[in-house]
């Protein structure tokens, strides 16, 4: 008998309605974070209009050994903050990676240091992609 009761109040009615779900609140959000961003056409017409600025790469040593744009200053992401005395403040720079997604976060970090930096909308895989000139490794 014990079985069948056991069955039966697991598919008995609750005696009191269940209380409410209080409604979850969002959290605000936080700011915003937005960085000017260039496209490849647009960087390729201040190239060919000879506007002073500075290709930045950012990508990891093993990365920039299998392709890279010719004349662009490699400085890994993570060493960007020990080498802001390379990095010139007198014209702008073009901060790329392989996507454009580290760039962002180096491009918002340098215009918080006084930089005029600039993020390469989809790195240099758009670069490629739209025609840009890359140097690729051999071999392998």
């Amino acid at each position: 008998m014990a079985l069948f009761d056991a069955f039966k109040n697991l598919f008995a009615k609750p005696d009191a309605a269940p209380k409410p779900l209080a409604p979850i609140t969002p959290e605000p959000d936080p700011e915003e974070i937005m960085v000017p961003e260039l496209s490849v056409a647009d960087l390729r017409t201040a190239m060919t209009a000879n506007q002073p600025l500075l290709l930045v790469d950012v990508r990891e040593q093993y990365e920039w050994d299998q392709v890279r744009i010719a004349n662009a200053l490699h400085i890994p992401m993570n060493r960007v903050p020990d080498r802001l005395a390379d990095l010139p403040r007198d014209r702008m720079l073009v901060i790329f990676c392989a996507h454009g997604s580290r760039s962002f976060g180096v491009t918002h970090f340098l215009r918080e240091q006084g930089f005029n930096a600039h993020n390469l909308a989809g790195g240099i895989t758009q670069w490629h992609i739209q025609g840009g000139p890359v140097e690729i490794r051999s071999g392998r």
